[in-house]
């Protein structure tokens, strides 16, 4: 894996050699240039134009992002230092994610770039389909076009999909363990048997991953195969399902094989792609083998936590809060993903909740009026913290709790649950940022105030509470 190493930069350039942009922070050697910092701004604001037309960038501050950056780069250096890229597991994760990127550029040229649909073809199939008798209204092509379109696009993308895969059967060298295969039963166990059922030009394709795939797909069809009449017809339908999961996994054996083949790891875009996963890999890993371990709270820390912080841990109290609310998941989902990455609250409810009323008073309402599922998270957050997406009838929320107030304290043991996740999460803050600190006083890190200053000029920061509570 030696060869997935970020290259050095050269310390002494003003800009970077490969896209000529300004370095705003060098880290031990490392460069951040400007467009890694608007990389990052139009990140956490993905489906909004990150700038406003007066050049601001909502709840954004400039300066705090970039330290979060330079901190991030001090974590992948250590966890290089540590080798934490050389794990047995962190080298699987890579190779899985090279694989299945490697799989899709395949894809991409293969199918999805082949695929041209003309204007004309559009207009033979509604001709075709739409104009049986007599012409259709003025405008009606218009309108089914696009419908019509993806329609074709899918059919010619399952037609090049099938071509390529059976050109790369025919040119496969696939062996089978037939006698194997035969036997196997999805309602037996073959734990601890190590055994290949196939080979695929030489790659083995073992027993647990054919069994496994076999079961899945009997789960998907338990209905149907318990509804056929008589045991021939469930035989046939055993034996094609073991048949489609051994074939699928053929399947995507030979285009792994192709993928891999074509060496994508040469082309310096997708190699981009790739460094940028492996450096949020290692973020991870550094968290969870380096920090982890020295944040877990003991029993002390609870206590001294739930006496200093009883008003936190009562029944029947009253809350304030601020919501957004999502007519789908998916919408809220995306929210959510923007706001854990640093973007503001109150700004962005304001352009993407489908329902937003700002108040500039306060109002305290009990937590008891709430649904079981709200409730319980609000018992969990603390004021200032964003919750999950919650499900609320027919709509989705994500609510930021304001304040709580009132009610009896719980018994400890009765919270002794919510106070290791919340101590556990503030001291793992802690070590982290005890552990950054001193990987900053020993670290050589040098700012370029003044290209900072003038892309601070070009984004507003965080917006004020009156500007929070303004339609």
């Amino acid at each position: 894996m030696a060869f997935f190493l970020l290259a050095t930069a050269d310390h002494d350039a003003l800009y970077c050699a490969s896209d000529h942009t300004t370095v705003v922070a060098e880290v031990n050697g490392e460069k951040i240039d400007e467009r890694a910092i608007q990389d990052r701004i139009k990140a956490i604001h993905r489906y909004k134009p990150p700038t406003q037309s007066k050049g601001g960038a909502g709840g954004i501050k400039i300066s705090g992002l970039l330290e979060q950056m330079i901190d991030e780069g001090l974590i992948i250096q250590d966890a290089y230092r540590v080798e934490l890229d050389k794990g047995p597991d962190f080298e699987k994760k890579l190779e899985f994610y090279i694989k299945s990127q490697s799989v899709i550029r395949l894809r991409k040229e293969e199918v999805l770039d082949k695929i041209d649909i003309r204007e004309e073809e559009l207009l033979d199939y509604f001709k075709k389909h739409y104009e049986k008798d007599e012409p259709a209204p003025e405008g009606e092509f218009e309108k089914k076009k696009k419908r019509i379109w993806k329609k074709l696009k899918k059919e010619r993308e399952k037609e090049l999909s099938e071509n390529f895969v059976a050109m790369l059967r025919k040119q496969a060298d696939i062996w089978i363990d037939n006698e194997l295969f035969d036997l196997l039963d999805p309602e037996k166990g073959y734990t601890g048997i190590k055994s290949v059922v196939a080979h695929v030009n030489g790659e083995p394709i073992p027993l647990d991953d054919v069994v496994h795939d076999i079961r899945q797909a009997f789960q998907k069809r338990a209905g149907m195969y318990s509804r056929l009449k008589n045991n021939s017809e469930q035989k046939r339908m055993r034996e094609g399902l073991k048949q489609q999961a051994l074939d699928a996994l053929i399947t995507y054996k030979l285009i792994e094989q192709e993928a891999l083949r074509r060496n994508y790891i040469k082309d310096p875009a997708f190699m981009d792609i790739i460094t940028s996963r492996k450096e949020r890999l290692l973020i991870n890993e550094f968290k969870e083998k380096i920090i982890y371990p020295l944040a877990i709270p003991t029993k002390k820390d609870l206590t001294r936590y739930y006496q200093e912080h009883i008003n936190d841990f009562r029944k029947g109290y009253e809350v304030w809060f601020r919501e957004m609310i999502f007519q789908t998941r998916e919408r809220a989902e995306k929210a959510l993903k923007e706001l854990k990455e640093g973007a503001n609250f109150e700004y962005l409810a304001a352009r993407v909740s489908e329902r937003w009323r700002p108040k500039g008073a306060r109002v305290w309402l009990s937590a008891d009026r709430f649904p079981p599922g709200i409730r319980k998270e609000l018992t969990r957050l603390e004021a200032g913290q964003i919750s999950d997406v919650l499900a609320d009838g027919r709509h989705y929320k994500i609510i930021k709790l304001k304040g709580k107030r009132g009610g009896e304290p719980e018994e400890f043991s009765r919270v002794a649950g919510r106070l290791r996740k919340i101590v556990g999460q503030q001291k793992f803050h802690a070590v982290l940022s005890d552990y950054l600190a001193k990987l900053r006083k020993k670290s050589n890190i040098k700012i370029n105030k003044k290209a900072l200053k003038r892309i601070e000029e070009n984004y507003r920061t965080e917006p004020t509470e009156e500007a929070e509570t303004t339609d």
